[in-house]
């Protein structure tokens, strides 16, 4: 460590190293070459007299020396030295107690499985020497050979083990195996030899099993198994090869080589749901065909409803046809799709004549095929929409020719018809209302000369005068008067001017006329009267009253009136 100094020259400190030994360090001596020599020599003698002492240590606790024996070192200078083996170096005394942890974990497996064949107790018995062998050697630190011999005794544990597997499987393989050629005695002739070499497999492979060679039984029987896998493809070809026979012989109706095929397919599979389906369906085949054919040649002729019709039936017949249920369901739909471009076709060419009751009659039958079709959905409602408008527009047409015939309640009904349809429509709601005026004119002006006449028939022409003027009120204005009522008011006419009528009297008697004039006594009287028919009415006390009717007309002179009462009541 370096000096610490102030940097004040004008005063000066003690420094401290800080290592004590600081110094001393060129005291020491130096390591000369007369030193390492002779550290060197001491070295070895001290080491090679601890060698001698460990071996001693060693020989009195554990019977083995460190060093090698006199006989392996007199042999070794004997023998010919054998190549060096690479992997000597490597195998130390963990990979030694490695394998004979592993090795006994395994036979204490082993010892738990049974072992009740003779063979197997044998080589149990060669695996526990074995295990002997190899912890001797571990003992004696031969960790080499302990090694070798606890690798060899691992691999004859494994191949044991699964001899040991086998074993169960090996005795069910044999009865599985007979059981197999017995099942597959029905294909012997369509493989030949293959049966024969399972049953050979099967004989070796018992053999092997009595013997405990159980992997070895596995294996013959495989070897069966693989000569009754080529008896049983020959078996599934040939079921096979029937089938399709028989399913091509249903295609062409050919009902008899159908039925052959079919049955050879069962007797070679009994109970083949395919064969068995195939030849029910054989029983009828001829009919189904002759369905077919008659449906395509109905289909190619455009028939598709009657072509549907005997697909069906031919589907009846035959449930499993696809033939048929695909004809059936596309002549349905080719039938579907002409009904439904033939009402299109149909409402279009009446939209273009206007013709909209059938257009929309013809887009209603293309909707009932499909429903969903919104272009005809749009077009419907389109059609509608035209037929509604022209509709209304013919109904208007008509009240206005109605209207300009004067007849007034045709065409009130015929803009009531256009309401009905448009109910917002301003100008046929007016249209209607002055037709309404108009027939209402026409009933108060025939109601007002009917009660005009009445009144003048009897003789009330003044207030017939007056009921016939409220009618001529309420005329229309291009209503001409009927002959009827020209005369009526020529009627009316003729009796609207007064009459003068003279009254005598006696001066007693009170003198009064019913509706005209009050009771007066007069001895003679002129009175202008309306025409018409009055009571004259005669009273004096004492007297019998007098009552009499006078009518007065225009143009018919009337005699003087005497209005007496000169008849006594007591004389009664």
């Amino acid at each position: 460590m370096s000096d610490e100094t102030e940097s004040s020259p004008a005063r000066k400190r003690r420094v401290i190293h800080w290592n004590p030994e600081a110094g001393e360090e060129q005291r020491r001596p130096a390591w000369t070459w007369r030193r390492v020599l002779l550290w060197t020599v001491c070295g070895g003698i001290g080491l090679l007299f601890a060698v001698g002492l460990l071996n001693r240590a060693s020989k009195a606790l554990f019977g083995v020396g460190l060093s090698a024996p006199d006989s392996a070192v007199a042999s070794a200078q004997a023998a010919p030295a054998a190549p060096a083996d690479p992997n000597a170096a490597f195998i130390t005394q963990a990979k030694a107690e490695q394998s004979h942890e592993l090795a006994s974990k395994s036979l204490a497996e082993l010892r738990r499985m049974p072992s009740d064949h003779p063979v197997q107790l044998q080589q149990m018995i060669l695996l526990e020497k074995s295990m002997i062998e190899g912890e001797t050697l571990l003992r004696a630190h031969d960790f080499a050979r302990a090694q070798a011999v606890f690798a060899a005794l691992n691999a004859d544990i494994d191949a044991f083990a699964k001899n040991m597997k086998a074993k169960g499987e090996a005795r069910q393989g044999y009865d599985k195996i007979l059981l197999r050629i017995k099942d597959l005695e029905i294909a012997r002739e369509l493989a030949p030899g293959t049966l024969d070499t399972a049953l050979e497999a099967a004989g070796a492979g018992r053999q092997l099993l009595n013997d405990g060679n159980f992997t070895g039984a596995m294996k013959e029987f495989e070897r069966g198994y693989a000569a009754l896998r080529q008896a049983e493809a020959a078996l599934a070809d040939h079921v096979k090869a029937s089938l399709v026979r028989g399913q091509r012989a249903l295609t062409q109706g050919a009902k008899a080589e159908a039925i052959q095929a079919f049955k050879a397919a069962l007797e070679k599979s009994p109970g083949n749901e395919a064969a068995l389906l195939g030849l029910k369906r054989a029983e009828n085949i001829d009919r189904v065909h002759a369905l077919l054919l008659h449906g395509a040649k109905l289909e190619q002729e455009k028939q598709f409803a009657l072509a549907a019709e005997a697909f069906g039936k031919a589907f009846a017949l035959d449930g499993q046809s696809a033939e048929a249920q695909q004809g059936q369901a596309r002549a349905a739909r080719l039938e579907k799709e002409t009904r439904f471009a033939s009402a299109k076709s149909a409402a279009e060419q009446a939209v273009q004549r206007r013709e909209w009751e059938v257009a929309i009659r013809e887009f209603q039958n293309a909707l009932k095929v499909y429903p969903q079709k919104t272009e005809v959905q749009a077009a419907l409602k389109s059609a509608r929409e035209q037929a509604h408008k022209e509709s209304v527009q013919k109904l208007m047409a008509k009240g206005y020719a109605h209207e300009d015939r004067r007849e007034w309640k045709e065409a009130r009904e015929a803009f009531h018809a256009a309401l009905e349809l448009e109910p917002g429509m301003a100008e046929a709601k007016e249209a209607y209302t002055r037709a309404g005026m108009v027939i209402r004119a026409l009933l108060q002006y025939e109601r007002l000369v009917d009660t005009a006449e009445q009144l003048a028939n009897r003789a009330e022409f003044q207030a017939a005068l007056k009921r016939f003027n409220e009618a001529l009120a309420n005329k229309p204005s291009y209503l001409e008067p009927s002959e009827r009522v020209l005369q009526l008011r020529k009627l009316l006419q003729e009796q609207s001017k007064p009459v003068e009528v003279v009254f005598k009297s006696d001066g007693k008697t009170w003198v009064s006329i019913t509706n005209f004039k009050t009771p007066i006594q007069t001895e003679g009287i002129t009175l202008k009267i309306y025409p018409g028919d009055y009571e004259v009415i005669g009273r004096r006390k004492g007297y019998r009253d007098i009552r009499m009717i006078l009518q007065v007309r225009a143009g018919v002179p009337l005699p003087e009136v005497a209005v007496v009462c000169d008849i006594p009541t007591d004389k009664l």
